[in-house]
C-alpha cells in the first residue's frame, strides 16, 4: 500500500526484559494538534437536524512505518509533564534484526488507567475499514510477572450526546499468550460492551460475554459468534516475535483476526455479528456506528486488567518497552459512502 493521506469530509457518524536498558537519542516534541474544523456556516433558515460528526474529515488508506514523524499521527503528551522518554521512532528492533521499530516505553510515573500511558494515534477520524498493526509486547516475566498493563491497537472516541466508538485489541503482557476483544458503545452508566477473552496458545475461550458498563448482563450465543471455538496457535506468545494483529469493521460485524506474517493466511478470532442487546440506544447491536481515531497504546491499570490473571495488579515499576513496526488502514469506501448518503437525508 502506498504511504497516502488522503483527507475527505464525509457527511456522519511495546521489552526484552533484562535489566539494562538502551538509551536512545531523546524523543523530538510531539508535534502540534491540528487546528479545529469549524462548522460551515448554513447561511440561517430553516433549522438542519442534527447530525452526529457532520462535519468529520476521514483519511484514506495508509501506512505508517515510522520512518518519520507522520504529520497525520500526533504522541499523546505526558498528562503529568516533564521529560517524555517514552517515544522513538525509526529505532532499532530488541527483537528482530534489521527492523526499525516506534518503540513505545512505558512510564512508572504515568497515572493508571487507559489513555494515560505513551499513545500513537490519528489527529482526525478513521470510520469502517480495516486495521492492522505489526507489534510485540515486552517479556516482562522475570523482571516484574504481576504487572497490570496492556498494549494493542484501538479506535475510539466519545460523542456526549450519541456515545462512545471504541473497539479493542489488547495483549495483557503479564500473559502474552492471551488476548482480550472488546467494542463500547453508550453513554455515562449506559456504556455498553461485547468482549471476548481468549487463551491463544490454547486455543480456549475464557469469556464471551455482554454488558452495560462493569456489570455482566449474559454470555453470548454461539448465533452471536462464530467460530464458537478457536484454533490454537500452539507456540504463540506476544513477547516472542512479532504478529500482526487486525479487525474489519462493518455496519453490521466486527470481525477480530491475527497473522504471523504478511504470507499467512488470517486466523478469525471473533466474528461477531450484531444483534439487538442493546435496544433504546445510538448502536443497538454494540458495534460502533461513529468514526472514531486509529490509535496504538500502552497503559496500566491496578484494577481492570486481571480477569484471568488475579495477581496481575501491580503498576510497572520499570520502563517497559513495546515495539510497533507499522500500522495500517484501510477505508471500506462502499460502506463509508452508503453512511455518508444516509446521513444526508
Amino acid at each position: 500500500m502506498k504511504k497516502t493521506l488522503i483527507s475527505l469530509s464525509v457527511a456522519l457518524a511495546v521489552a526484552a526484559c533484562g535489566k539494562e536498558y538502551p538509551t536512545p537519542a531523546p524523543a523530538p516534541p510531539p508535534p502540534p494538534l491540528p487546528p479545529e474544523q469549524e462548522n460551515p456556516d448554513n447561511g440561517g433558515g430553516e433549522e438542519e437536524p442534527e447530525i452526529p460528526f457532520k462535519d468529520v474529515v476521514l483519511y484514506g488508506e495508509f501506512e505508517e512505518g515510522f520512518s518519520e514523524t507522520a504529520s497525520f499521527l500526533r504522541f499523546a503528551p505526558k498528562a503529568s509533564g516533564g521529560e517524555d522518554f517514552r517515544y522513538y521512532s525509526a529505532y532499532p528492533s530488541l527483537s528482530e534484526a534489521n527492523t526499525k521499530v516506534m518503540m513505545m516505553r512505558i512510564d512508572p510515573s504515568d497515572g493508571e488507567g487507559w489513555g494515560r500511558g505513551p499513545q500513537v494515534l490519528t489527529k482526525d477520524y478513521t470510520f469502517y475499514g480495516s486495521y492492522a498493526a505489526r507489534m510485540r509486547v515486552p517479556d516482562i516475566r522475570k523482571a516484574q510477572k504481576n504487572i497490570g498493563a496492556a498494549a494493542g491497537l484501538y479506535v475510539y472516541d466519545v460523542d456526549e450526546k450519541f456515545g462512545q466508538s471504541e473497539i479493542d485489541f489488547e495483549l495483557r503482557i503479564a500473559d502474552p499468550t492471551i488476548v482480550y476483544l472488546s467494542a463500547w458503545t453508550g453513554t455515562g452508566k449506559d456504556l455498553n460492551r461485547i468482549s471476548r477473552t481468549i487463551n491463544l496458545a490454547k486455543g480456549t475461550i475464557t469469556d464471551c460475554s455482554y454488558g452495560t458498563g462493569a456489570t455482566e448482563k449474559g454470555k453470548l450465543t454461539d448465533d452471536q459468534n462464530n467460530p464458537s471455538k478457536i484454533t490454537a496457535i500452539s507456540d504463540f506468545d506476544a513477547s516472542k516475535r512479532f504478529y500482526i494483529y487486525g479487525f474489519d469493521w462493518y455496519p453490521d460485524k466486527i470481525t477480530w483476526w491475527i497473522r504471523k506474517d504478511m504470507n499467512t493466511d488470517k486466523v478469525i478470532l471473533w466474528e461477531y455479528k450484531g444483534k439487538e442487546l442493546f435496544t433504546g440506544t445510538c448502536a443497538p447491536a454494540g458495534i460502533p456506528v461513529l468514526p472514531a481515531r486509529y490509535t496504538t497504546s500502552f497503559w496500566h491499570s491496578t484494577t481492570r486488567l486481571a480477569e484471568d490473571m488475579k495477581a496481575a495488579k501491580e503498576a510497572p515499576k520499570y520502563p517497559f518497552e513495546m515495539e510497533i513496526d507499522w500500522m495500517t488502514y484501510e477505508p471500506f469506501d462502499d460502506h463509508i459512502g452508503a453512511w455518508k448518503e444516509n446521513g444526508s437525508k
